[in-house]
């Protein structure tokens, strides 16, 4: 019944900092309705921006390795020719 196979425990943090991201948007999405009525609420602004902060912390904990576009793939043949 644990954490399923395929996802690390960072995926899994990086995952929960998109959680805290969306919360973040909604309550940022609620202060802007309430001091449209007249009425703003700080506590919705504040809350909104101590979550935005976590989630950004969580997910720039991991970084997915981006794939090699094989650009320089020939200057890399072509050092490794010379040095031989």
């Amino acid at each position: 019944m644990g954490e399923p196979e395929q996802y690390t425990r960072k995926e899994l943090v990086y995952r929960i900092g998109t959680f805290f991201l969306m919360l973040a948007v909604g309550f940022l999405v609620f202060f802007l309705l309430s001091d449209s009525t007249g009425a703003p609420s700080l506590n919705y602004f504040c809350w909104g921006m101590v979550l935005a902060v976590i989630g950004f912390v969580f997910r720039a904990q991991y970084k997915k390795p981006s794939p090699a576009s094989g650009r320089f793939g020939w200057v890399k043949r072509l050092l490794k020719g010379k040095q031989e």
